[in-house]
């Protein structure tokens, strides 16, 4: 992926990456929290019967605005939650970009 000369990349909001990671892992629950300040981001997900399986306590949102870190941790978590043998839909992160940027 890259971007054109002059490109601006649009920053997504708190809520945008909330609801981002929120459904990364359907059908399972997840629930997240944006917290200290609007600083850092927490999660948890949880299986069919309501138990917790994954927590992460404590990103940086900051860090999370770039869409390849927000990729790669969510991606992480994903691979977790299946190795622990449970299925998870399909997911792609969606790029987005503003003014004069192209995907290649």
């Amino acid at each position: 992926m890259s971007q054109g000369a002059g490109s601006v990349t649009t920053m997504r909001t708190n809520e945008e990456i909330k609801a981002i990671v929120e459904t990364a892992f359907k059908p399972l629950r997840c629930v997240a929290e944006v917290w200290d300040y609007d600083q850092k981001l927490r999660f948890r997900v949880f299986d069919e019967k309501d138990r917790g399986i994954v927590r992460l306590p404590s990103l940086v949102l900051r860090n999370l605005r770039d869409e390849s870190q927000l990729r790669d941790v969510l991606s992480v978590v994903r691979e977790r939650v299946q190795e622990r043998g449970f299925h998870l839909d399909r997911w792609e992160l969606k790029w987005r970009c503003s003014v004069g940027c192209r995907r290649s």
